[in-house]
């Protein structure tokens, strides 16, 4: 029974190992800004070869932007932000952050329903995709 029991672990694990698509390396922190923009739904665009975690997201305006994937709208963000029209108020928006969101390559990540003269800004981390 012990035999067979290293026997599964050991099939199991070189199964799991075969299916990996390759090991991460740090690249390069990001700070992805955009200025007085209301909408910009595919800003930017992960590279070949990177894989993005996004952290967090921040903008000056009270408005709730959304973010967009691939083009596509989804939940409304939320985060921190600084509003500047305010006695300079830093705290949650809208509730608890919904990071990390991780982006492969060839991703779009951008955001919309904005207001004019909104500041906006994504953090995190780009990674190497070592094969």
């Amino acid at each position: 029974m012990r035999q067979f029991l290293g026997t599964l672990i050991l099939g199991l694990g070189l199964s799991l190992a075969t299916q990996a698509q390759g090991t991460l390396q740090f690249n390069q922190a990001l700070v992805l800004t955009a200025q007085a923009q209301s909408s910009c739904t595919s800003c930017w665009t992960v590279p070949a070869g990177k894989v993005w975690k996004i952290t967090g997201f921040s903008c000056n305006s009270t408005a709730l932007p959304s973010m967009y994937i691939n083009g596509l709208e989804g939940s409304g963000l939320v985060g921190d932000f600084f509003n500047n029209s305010s006695s300079s108020f830093w705290g949650p928006r809208y509730g608890n952050p919904k990071f990390p969101i991780w982006l492969s390559a060839g991703t779009t990540l951008g955001f919309g329903n904005g207001t004019s003269s909104m500041n906006t800004i994504f953090y995190g981390i780009e990674f190497n995709v070592i094969p």
